[in-house]
């Protein structure tokens, strides 16, 4: 062991790496982050405000769900790296590269805080000072004396002032939330960098490694027999690793989609993300973090060692490390016990469906971060442009202006919306066109309050084409589309068709409805069959302009539930469920899962849903939608107004806009005065809500999971949406 030196150490002065093109990379990444935060934003906590402050507003002019030890004590991904006034910290995710990294970095002769700076063999774990020291001779490579891999040693660094010591290079770390809440502060502020790979891939090579590596202390040797099946199948099986992790849970403690939303806005704004998969071009943005100069011989021979340019050459060997044989199976970065030869599971292996099906969460919060790696690279690339540039600042500064003021549902030129939905529909900030050319389409979402806002427009004499006017006893002509008054007491009027049922739609559409001339006056047309009615009903020549009441799918679940337990003159209704417990009744999916999304979407509850259903559902809503919500019904109610160009000061209006929004529409059991024993009064009724937290409310959660986060982002666009009404 050779001597040691303590905490005045300084680390060395970091090689600064310039890229060209100042304004334009700029621009570009402004976009780029614009984009990003426009798309996928939540919550209402204060946006943060980074040091490169024209950057940071348009990376994070929405906001934010920030955890406030993050908030404060790390730094944003839009600021430059300061080497000297922070320090990194590497969450080492198991069987991701971690060990890799590790090793490359040791190698490059960083000095670095893990599990090998507290070995009693190297004599200084129980000093009180912070230690630097080479533990091999020969190697060239030092550690301080804490093991930052766990908790109580995190502590000890904390106790030690390991960070405000400013001996460290990069930091190791299993837990990067308790690490980052208990070793940095203002004063000194942390740089999160971290390799991620699929969720499955990772958890199958973990499995495999325990099989067999009896030197861990994690090995089990009741699964060197199991199957990957049987293994996955296990009660006790590890779930959503990298979603716990972030925001601090322990193993057996429930995660959610709050928990995945936490998750996604830390490693967005606070962490540099690099793909297991991408390896070579991950260390190449961690080096210029770390103030890695890669042109010198040392890091020259480092990175040729390990794989990561050819020999005498600076062109990289390899794009990605192992993947169906480990982590390290393309590089020489560990020795063969941390790697493992196993199957290689893909997506509709039964395998690879088992595992993803325990992991829904980290499947998510993967998808987003392939998005992020691709997003990053400019802003890592433009870290060194020279700020104080005047002529590239007025570039900026207009760039920012002029995507901060981007109107909501603006084409960004990042639509993948199919084209039968974008030609069909009006995009939101579309000019109103003539009724000969687009007709309003209100899509109906159950127990949502969209019976009670068709009611209010029947009392304003509107004509809507629903359900209605399918009823056969309403004596039609229905050889021809025409208007019929239902009610005698109401002056509402309705279409002779049924459009809320596929088989009405085909048939209205076979009738001429829309496309017939002349054809009867029309004000909108409300459907729950979103997908099919847009696709049959409209056309390039006459689009739907779409509009919604949203309700949160939890609430809107168990209000369904509720109802059908005493709605027998629905054809929906079940006797079963009219002696069940919310409880009971929560416990699995009922054949319902996801509505919204996969109504959006077009597929039925057979069809598996993925990320990018979720993300294509967002789309449309952020282009297609007017969007209001049930627990904001009196404003919704006006922005609807405005939409369909009510004339609110007209006395007959402001009765019926009065009538139905004292109660606020289809509302919570709160908002009830009693219970409503009949269906054609308010289609409501007192109900107990379900806690936040229960057995039932987080059960209802996982099954319709990509709905909460769909309702979420809803929340996000009513509050854009605001500019677009006087609201």
């Amino acid at each position: 062991m050779l001597p040691t030196t303590r905490s005045q150490s300084r680390r060395e002065e970091p090689r600064r790496q310039v890229t060209g093109e100042r304004g334009r990379v700029f621009a570009a990444v402004i976009l780029g982050f614009c984009v990003l935060s426009f798309i996928d934003t939540f919550h209402t906590l204060e946006p943060y405000s980074g040091r490169r402050s024209l950057l940071s507003s348009a990376y994070l002019a929405t906001t934010s769900t920030l955890l406030p030890w993050a908030h404060h004590y790390l730094a944003d991904v839009s600021d430059a790296p300061d080497p000297d006034g922070e320090t990194a910290l590497f969450w080492h995710i198991p069987k991701s590269g971690g060990t890799t990294a590790k090793r490359l970095y040791q190698c490059m002769g960083k000095t670095l805080a893990h599990r090998v700076g507290a070995d009693p063999r190297f004599g200084h774990d129980q000093e009180n000072e912070i230690v630097v020291f080479e533990p091999h001779e020969g190697k060239d490579w030092k550690v301080v004396n804490v093991d930052t891999t766990i908790k109580p040693g995190i502590l000890r660094a904390k106790e030690l002032g390991l960070v405000q010591s400013h001996t460290t290079d990069l930091i190791f770390t299993m837990e990067p939330a308790f690490a980052g809440e208990q070793l940095y502060d203002e004063d000194n502020k942390g740089r999160f960098l971290a390799l991620f790979r699929h969720p499955v891939d990772r958890a199958s090579s973990m499995f495999f490694y325990l099989q067999k590596a009896t030197w861990e202390k994690t090995y089990r040797p009741e699964w060197a027999d199991m199957t990957v099946m049987e293994w996955a199948n296990l009660k006790n099986f590890e779930s959503d690793y990298m979603v716990r992790k972030l925001v601090g849970k322990k193993f057996g403690d429930s995660v959610d989609e709050m928990d995945l939303i936490i998750a996604k806005e830390l490693v967005r704004q606070r962490f540099i993300v690099g793909l297991m998969d991408e390896m070579v071009e991950s260390i190449r943005r961690f080096n210029i973090v770390l103030g890695v100069d890669e042109s010198s011989d040392r890091s020259q021979q480092c990175m040729e060692d390990f794989g990561l340019i050819a020999p005498e050459d600076v062109t990289p060997a390899i794009s990605a490390v192992g993947e169906g044989s480990g982590e390290e199976s393309k590089t020489h970065a560990t020795d063969k016990k941390n790697s493992n030869k196993h199957p290689k599971f893909v997506q509709g292996d039964p395998e690879f469906d088992a595992i993803a099906a325990r992991n829904p969460l980290d499947m998510v919060l993967f998808s987003y971060i392939l998005q992020l790696f691709e997003d990053q690279k400019l802003i890592i690339d433009s870290y060194f442009l020279d700020a104080e540039d005047e002529e590239d600042e007025a570039t900026i500064d207009e760039v920012a202006n002029e995507l901060a003021l981007l109107p909501p549902g603006a084409d960004v030129g990042t639509s993948r919306l199919p084209s039968e939905i974008q030609d069909n529909l009006a995009n939101v900030n579309d000019p109103a066109q003539d009724k000969g050319s687009e007709t309003p389409f209100f899509w109906h979402i159950p127990k949502s309050g969209g019976t009670t806002l068709q009611r209010m427009y029947f009392c304003m004499g509107f004509t809507l084409a629903n359900e209605v006017g399918g009823n056969a006893k309403f004596d039609s002509d229905r050889s021809k589309i025409d208007v019929i008054s239902p009610w005698s007491d109401n002056p509402g009027k309705v279409i002779n068709v049924d459009v809320t049922s596929q088989e009405g739609i085909t048939e209205a559409k076979n009738r001429g409805f829309l496309t017939q001339t002349p054809h009867p006056h029309l004000d909108l047309v409300s459907s729950q069959e979103f997908k099919f009615a847009a696709t049959t009903l409209f056309s390039p020549e006459h689009n739907g302009r779409m509009f919604a009441l949203f309700r949160h799918p939890i609430d809107r679940a168990v209000s369904k539930f509720y109802y059908l337990q005493k709605a027998t003159w629905e054809s929906t209704y079940k006797e079963r469920w009219k002696t069940m417990t919310l409880e009971k009744w929560a416990e699995k999916d009922r054949g319902e899962n996801n509505w919204m999304v996969r109504m959006l979407v077009g597929k039925d509850n057979m069809a598996v849903l993925t990320t990018e259903d979720l993300e294509l559902a967002k789309e449309i809503v952020r282009t297609k939608f007017v969007v209001g919500l049930m627990d904001s019904f009196d404003e919704s109610v006006h922005r609807f107004n405005v939409f369909l160009g009510v004339d609110e000061s007209d006395a007959v209006n402001q009765e019926c806009i009065g009538q139905f929004t004292s109660s606020g529409g289809d509302s919570h059991a709160s908002a009830n005065r009693k219970v409503i024993e009949t269906k054609n009064q308010w289609n409501s009724y007192a109900h107990p809500d379900v806690e936040y937290g229960s057995p039932a409310w987080v059960s209802l959660s996982k099954i319709n999971f990509f709905d909460i986060l769909l309702y979420r982002y809803v929340l996000e666009v009513f509050e854009e949406q605001r500019s677009l009404f006087n609201a």
